[in-house]
């Protein structure tokens, strides 16, 4: 199964604009990334809300069963970031900080092949107000550390799926659909 593939990681009408993505650092044993959308909606509960419910806009291609409406976040420290379907399941991450009022969801999630090296993976979203009027922005960031050259080497995939994940919540956000197609397109 290619490496794309097996990665997971994340009515109403919205102003948004493309994904902006970075990998911010590579290093012998690891890397950062960081991922930018503007959502137009200035409503951070409906965000957060929307955010969560992860199996609602997450790709069905980077999931284990094949079918992203498997996955669930329960938001709140300890809760599970789980992919459950008949016959397996697994734990993508674990919340190590649900902050709703701060906009703020970060889990130890070392996704996809990633579990099977020994590193330390942290992805953080965070829901930023972009001035008043202005809607707000998400902030993706996912740093791994502890892995070998070829963790460091497949930063730029790994990039493009989380990238890929964060770009379809804006989609979901803007048009209800993750695949729909948006005004600034």
């Amino acid at each position: 199964m290619k490496l794309a593939s097996i990665l997971c990681g994340l009515s109403l009408t919205f102003a948004a604009t493309a994904a902006s993505a970075e990998v911010v650092e590579t290093r012998a044993d690891g890397f950062k990334l960081e991922s930018r959308v503007q959502i137009g909606t200035g409503d951070r509960e409906l965000v957060w809300s929307e955010l969560v419910g992860i199996g609602d806009w997450w790709s069905d291609s980077h999931t284990y069963s094949g079918d992203a409406s498997n996955i669930s976040i329960t938001p709140e420290a300890g809760g599970c970031w789980c992919e459950i379907w008949p016959g397996g399941q697994i734990e993508h991450g674990r919340i190590i900080l649900a902050w709703p009022e701060r906009g703020i969801l970060r889990a130890e999630a070392p996704l996809g092949p990633l579990q099977a090296q020994a590193v330390n993976a942290v992805l953080t979203w965070e829901i930023r107000s972009r001035g008043q009027g202005e809607g707000l922005e998400i902030v993706q960031t996912f740093e791994v550390n502890g892995g070998t050259a070829a963790t460091a080497q497949a930063a730029p995939l790994v990039d493009m799926v989380m990238t890929e994940g964060l770009d379809r919540f804006r989609r979901y956000m803007a048009s209800g659909d993750p695949e729909g197609e948006l005004d600034d397109e």
